[in-house]
């Protein structure tokens, strides 16, 4: 089943990032500071592979916990057909305090997705498009290449829900993160 193949290394990227921070931190791990990330971005939706970007913003409010808003665009074909998605979800995110370069982190969102189908046919071109539904899981890690400036990757499980069925769709994102107030 698609899910479980899906669900189980998520769960276990989640896990790893949680359990990396389970030690206690020393004074001088660094703590959260607001950020913003941008990158590349691959998903698929449905059984289309889409390339994009990923614009993500967080702004810490207690400890480890931020707040997080991310917004992605993917855009792609698929048996001829057009297809793009623009998504906007926001939650919260726990990270580890580093010691290293290594800052793992893990995160739950709610939000939708819009996509949007183009097909062309000899008399035009037909579309249409709807909006999801769901919640989003993941983790990934940031590598510190300088005080302000780290490069990230990011694995999620987005279920999206619409017209009466879930879509369980993994997204990847690589990129950079500048921190503020470092």
């Amino acid at each position: 089943m698609r899910v479980k193949r899906v669900v189980i290394p998520a769960a276990a990227l989640v896990l790893t990032a949680a359990l990396s921070g389970a030690a206690p931190a020393k004074s001088s791990a660094t703590k959260p500071t607001p950020d913003l990330f941008a990158g590349y971005s691959y998903t698929h939706a449905g059984e289309a592979g889409l390339n994009g970007w990923s614009l993500v913003g967080s702004h810490p409010f207690r400890g480890a916990w931020s707040f997080v808003a991310d917004l992605s665009g993917h855009y792609g074909s698929f048996a001829g057909a057009e297809i793009s998605q623009l998504a906007f979800m926001g939650g919260v995110r726990w990270s580890a305090r580093a010691e290293s370069r290594l800052r793992p982190f893990a995160e739950g969102l709610l939000g939708a997705a819009r996509t949007s189908t183009s097909v062309e046919t000899g008399a035009g071109s037909v579309s249409d498009a709807d909006v999801d539904w769901g919640v989003a899981f993941g983790g990934g890690v940031d590598y510190g290449l300088s005080r302000r400036w780290s490069a990230r990757v990011d694995v999620q499980l987005r279920l999206l829900h619409g017209e009466g069925a879930t879509d369980e769709d993994l997204l990847f994102s690589v990129g950079a993160v500048y921190r503020f107030g470092r």
